[in-house]
């Protein structure tokens, strides 16, 4: 029973009499049809899924062909008729592709997806196979890429999402080539597996034989504790580390930063073992701290360990303070960096060519007053500029 039935009908006898009485009014697909379209869409939809089961495979195709042709009366007949098409593929699939072949471009982008999902329900592996090729022309092109990449999301959404098969699930993912797609659904199968709490997840985690997404649901799993209990969240994470990616790692440092548990935060950061970890850390600490808390923010930009990563950080906190006053942005770039700082001169610059368009006289006297310590070359580059800005 689907979850709008089971909350619109307690009694399973009272279920089981109107579901009788709807597939008796539906032997007419016509008036069943009216009657579908006449109601709210809550209701409309609530009757017309009770009456599905009772329907033969001749009377689904007949109310799908009958919805169909109702599509320029009423926007919802299309989705109803997805629905239909959805039992269909679930009973036979042959019929469902079939059906769909026959549609024009138009209707086929918008009902692929119930083929998608009704035959994973009955048969995962078949309905896989078929999406894997679906879209693909005799060359070896494909026709639509995106659309494709959508009935594994369908797909996929079924397979984690009602039928619980996380291990053919990683299967599908294994054997997925576009990096993008794949990463994607993984993301989606640990979301879907965190859903019922990090412990839950945690659980399927130690019960499948595959390691294809663990590092996801890992992540996802340390997100979503996060947000209940940071604290608790960072010492499962820092018990967990090696399983850990640095996404994992900052959705901690996120939720301790916004929850102002600075004892939490300082011990999370220091308690993990890699230098990118850490740097990881850090710069998400100086990035949501940066307008609130400037020199806080440059503390921690500070303890980045790579002057690279110190250096991205520190163009993300800039960002985020924004243009609204130029000694808060150089002041800020002084608060981390020594005079001397051979890193610092790229930042300099990049900001201080930000900031011409903004406030050209600033940037002319922060120059003049030789605290940007800049080169010949990068100060001539700047005053190039300026004397080809409008004047006035």
């Amino acid at each position: 029973m689907s979850p709008l039935v089971e909350e619109a009908v307690d009694d399973p006898y009272e279920h089981s009499a109107w579901q009788e009485q709807l597939a008796e009014e539906a032997t007419d697909e016509i008036d069943f049809s009216d009657r579908v379209l006449r109601e709210g869409d809550r209701k409309g939809g609530l009757i017309l899924e009770l009456a599905l089961d009772k329907l033969s495979a001749s009377q689904l195709e007949l109310h799908f062909v009958e919805l169909m042709a109702r599509d320029l009366d009423d926007y919802r007949a299309v989705d109803y008729a997805g629905r239909v098409l959805q039992e269909i593929a679930h009973r036979s699939p042959e019929l469902g592709v079939a059906l769909l072949s026959a549609m024009a471009p138009a209707e086929k982008e918008l009902l692929v997806p119930s083929v998608a999902k009704g035959w994973t329900l009955s048969d995962p592996d078949g309905a896989f196979a078929w999406i894997e090729v679906a879209w693909i022309v005799e060359d070896g092109g494909y026709i639509d890429r995106a659309l494709q990449n959508d009935l594994y999301t369908n797909a996929m959404g079924v397979l984690v999402g009602e039928l619980r098969q996380y291990e053919q699930a990683a299967g599908v993912l294994a054997g997925l080539t576009d990096p993008e797609l794949k990463a994607e659904l993984t993301e989606q199968v640990a979301h879907r597996m965190v859903s019922d709490g990090p412990e839950s997840a945690l659980d399927r985690l130690a019960a499948l034989d595959t390691g294809v997404f663990d590092s996801s649901v890992m992540d996802a799993v340390a997100e979503q504790w996060a947000a209940r209990d940071g604290p608790g969240a960072a010492d499962w994470v820092l018990e967990n580390e090696a399983e850990m990616s640095p996404k994992g790692v900052r959705s901690i440092a996120k939720h301790l930063t916004l929850g102002a548990k600075e004892e939490a935060l300082v011990g999370f950061h220091d308690g993990l073992g890699e230098a990118r970890k850490r740097d990881t850390v850090a710069s998400e600490v100086a990035r949501l701290k940066a307008r609130r808390e400037p020199l806080a923010s440059a503390e921690w930009a500070r303890a980045i360990e790579s002057p690279q990563s110190r250096q991205r950080a520190v163009m993300d906190a800039l960002y985020e303070i924004g243009f609204e006053d130029f000694g808060s942005s150089v002041g800020y770039i002084d608060s981390v960096y020594e005079l001397q700082d051979e890193t610092r001169s790229p930042v300099v610059f990049s900001t201080l060519k930000g900031w011409l368009s903004v406030d050209v006289d600033a940037v002319a006297g922060y120059l003049g007053s030789g605290r940007a310590n800049l080169s010949e070359g990068l100060s001539e580059e700047l005053l190039l500029e300026m004397e080809l800005l409008p004047q006035g």
